[in-house]
């Protein structure tokens, strides 16, 4: 399915045409995703004429539809089917018709795939504003995965090796793609998590982790180190669903000497691991 999102914008007074543009919905091909700025919120409860407008309780009951139609598989193949929510029509409708205090812009579609650090940048780029602090994802599991994964590894060692880094070929042309990692330091042999949810499409997933063990070949050449000697883990969550493409692709890492995986909440053995070896940041920062 296309993947497309749409502006939710607040009219604080419809007889003027004014509006402020609020948060985000998109649909990623698979699931609803949801944004909304608390800055572009409180300007326009500011601006509200009728002061009895909850625009709290508005945005969650938006939040709370899409987390219901994303855990619902039924209830999304319905939608699918006859209400067309996730197709982009639909949304054409909306901006349309919507005339009311909130409204919404005709839909963009996307033409590549949205996931995690995509869905980042396009915050960014539509709001200019960070994700982190403010964000509310149609996927409550979502947003504890990643809020586990800052709290127990990334807030401990921040200021002790590179975290959320990207590595770019422009810099490594030994690598022909952009990987992010969650954190990478050296002090005598490498030391680095990836966090990979496994609610990819196993292509995605396949291209992640073919990445990752590329990524782990290429710095182990370039600083001379040994393989052996490497401290690389995977944080992920054990997909549900056993001899599915997703869990085979799961235990091909589980069983590779090279790539420990460990569950999010084991995340703080990485931080102890870097803190133990004393690791320590090695890369050049770049934008």
């Amino acid at each position: 399915m296309n993947s497309f999102y749409s502006i939710l914008k607040l009219s604080p007074n419809i007889a003027t045409e004014d509006s402020v543009a609020i948060g985000m919905l998109l649909f990623d091909g698979k699931k609803f995703r949801t944004y909304f700025s608390d800055k572009k919120k409180r300007l326009a409860n500011n601006l509200l004429d009728d002061k009895n407008v909850n625009l709290n309780f508005i945005v969650n009951q938006i939040i709370e539809k899409c987390n219901a139609v994303n855990s619902d598989k039924e209830e999304l193949k319905l939608f699918y089917k006859f209400d067309k929510l996730s197709e982009i029509s639909y949304f054409d409708y909306l901006s349309n018709y919507s005339n009311g205090i909130i409204q919404f812009s005709k839909p963009k579609p996307l033409y590549e795939e949205m996931n995690d650090i995509a869905f980042e940048k396009l915050i960014n780029f539509l709001f200019n504003e960070p994700l982190y602090g403010n964000y509310l994802v149609a996927s409550s599991e979502l947003s504890l995965y990643r809020n586990v994964v800052e709290r127990k590894l990334i807030n401990k060692v921040d200021k002790k090796v590179h975290t959320h880094y990207r590595f770019k070929p422009e810099v490594f042309p030994s690598i022909y793609f952009s990987y992010e990692m969650d954190c990478i330091g050296l002090n005598g042999s490498l030391i680095g998590a990836k966090s990979l949810p496994f609610d990819k499409s196993a292509q995605s997933l396949d291209k992640d982790i073919s990445h990752y063990f590329t990524l782990i070949s290429s710095l182990t050449s370039k600083y001379n180190k040994s393989l052996k000697d490497n401290n690389f883990y995977l944080i992920s969550e054990e997909p549900e669903k056993i001899g599915s493409k997703e869990h085979k692709l799961w235990e091909s890492v589980r069983y590779n000497e090279l790539i420990s995986v460990i569950h999010p909440e084991e995340s703080n053995l990485v931080a102890d691991k870097i803190i133990e070896k004393k690791a320590a940041k090695f890369l050049e920062e770049v934008e």
